[in-house]
């Protein structure tokens, strides 16, 4: 049996809790911290990419994680 990576475990937990039939399509999105943007992106699966800044915030790898993490 192949182990699921953690984010792909997220996108599942997203699906469960039915932000699939919202979420499951491309789109452009936007992260706020404190009524300010402080990221732009586009995504040909938004459900993945929420799974995918999830995990990268949890992990905290990159620089624009670890600053999304403290705020």
């Amino acid at each position: 049996m192949k182990k699921r990576s953690y984010e792909e475990n997220v996108y599942q937990w997203l699906k469960r809790k039915g932000l699939a039939a919202k979420y499951d399509h491309a789109g452009i999105y936007c992260i706020k911290i404190d009524d300010t943007i402080v990221y732009i992106g586009k995504s040909m699966n938004m459900l993945k990419r929420v799974a995918q800044h999830y995990a990268a915030i949890k992990g905290q790898k990159e620089r624009k994680y670890r600053i999304l993490a403290e705020a």
